[in-house]
This record gives structure tokens, sequence and C-alpha cells, in this order.
């Protein structure tokens, strides 16, 4: 798998943010996410990004303040880091973690895996195409620490693993998704979990050896439990 690291471009910058925009006042939200984890620490964008509904000036006013700090080269600012000590220990964990686990997982490995560096903390993913994946690493604020850089990378690519074989496969909500992906992470790298998904249905059935053995059909287990239980709420 050919894995490379590039800036995000203005205009991918501005088209990132519109999503993400749109996905913290329709979905995120609600989970806990606060937005300034996907924006540069900019008052202007703050207020884009606290108004539910932008109009088409608004946007325009928002693209502008966004074309004025936008500098590639600050983007590249974890680059050293990435090529001498990150690729390294994630091309390491690809193939002795990883690897063995895919056949337990019914996935496989994309082709090529692209991290798109833009402004924020934190990272997200999009669902391989024709073999293609993409990480989206939010770099702007992110500490210099090769640890936690790469443990942010491995989160990612393990969402990519399994969206398509198991999450989306089994509608698995956010919360559930995010804590399945943290304890495989724990598991195996000993990666911190995200605290606000602690307490979670999920960990009564994500074990280590569920991870080993049979993955989907732990999940598939797990969401037959899940939705009989929320039916019995509702009829309550």
């Amino acid at each position: 798998m050919n894995i490379t690291m590039r800036p995000m471009t203005l205009e991918e910058v501005w088209n990132f943010m519109k999503k993400r925009h749109w996905s913290y006042h329709n979905h995120l939200k609600k989970f806990g996410y606060r937005y300034n984890s996907f924006v540069p620490n900019n008052p202007a964008i703050h207020e884009m990004f606290d108004k539910e509904n932008i109009s088409n000036q608004d946007e325009q006013k928002y693209k502008d303040v966004m074309s004025k700090l936008y500098n590639a080269e600050k983007l590249q600012r974890l680059d050293n880091m990435f090529e001498k000590d990150v690729k390294p220990m994630f091309e390491h964990v690809i193939n002795e973690i990883l690897i063995p686990l895919l056949p337990s997982w019914n996935s496989k490995l994309p082709e090529s895996l692209e991290i798109l560096c833009t402004y924020g903390e934190g990272g997200s993913y999009s669902i391989p195409e024709k073999d293609k994946a993409k990480i989206i690493f939010r770099m702007s604020r992110f500490p210099e620490d090769k640890d936690k850089f790469f443990g942010l990378i491995f989160h990612e690519f393990v969402h990519i693993l399994i969206e398509l074989p198991i999450i989306k496969k089994y509608n698995v909500p956010q919360d559930l998704k995010e804590r399945i992906v943290d304890l495989i992470c724990y598991d195996f790298c000993r990666k911190p979990v995200q605290k606000m998904f602690e307490k979670s249905f999920a960990n009564a059935y994500i074990t280590p050896e569920t991870i080993k053995t049979n993955l989907p059909g732990t999940v598939e287990k797990m969401m037959a439990d899940y939705n009989k239980l929320k039916q019995q709420e509702k009829s309550r």
C-alpha cells in the first residue's frame, strides 16, 4: 500500500470546512463534539460555525477570511516527523497487526492511502473509492508528538478498514462505531480511548478475542440486541 501525505489546497480546505459545518449541525453536535476541532482558531470562522444556517453572502465572507488565513507551508509543519518516525511505525503495525486481522473482518487493504493536512486538531476519514483511501489530518493545532500522531492515523485507518464490511452493513450509529474503533486501537496499540464513549453498549461485545476471530458476526449480534433494546424502550 502506497502512503503519502500533503497539505490540502485552499479549495479543498474550504470544501472540507463546509462539509464539516453541515455534519456538525446535523449529526455530530448531538454526540458531544465541539466545532473548534474542525477549524482554524479565528473569530470569524467560529462565527460561521455558531450559525446553523449560512447565506450565500455569509459563505463568500467566510471563504474570503479563509483565503487570507491559508498557508500551505504551515500545513507541512509535521512532514519531517511523518517521514522519519510516524510512517515507519504505521507501516510496521499494518504488517504485524492489521494484515493478520483482515480475514476475520472481511476487509482488505486499499491500494493507496493519502493523508491530507488541514486546519484544526484531530482526524477523520473518507470511505475508499476505487481502492484509494483518504485520512483528513487536522494538524494546525496538533502537538508535535509522534506517538499521538501515530495513534490518530491508526485510529482513522481502522475506521477505513471496517466502514464498509461492518459499520455500514450493520447500520452502526456514531457512538458505537467510535467505541468499536477505540477498543481495537486500545487492545492492539494501547491508544487512549475517547472519554465520552467509555460507557458503551459495545463494551460487552467487543473484546480482544472477538476482534481477532469474528468482528462482523459480533457486531451483527450486538446491533440485533441494541435494536431490540431500543424498541423495548420505545414501547414503554
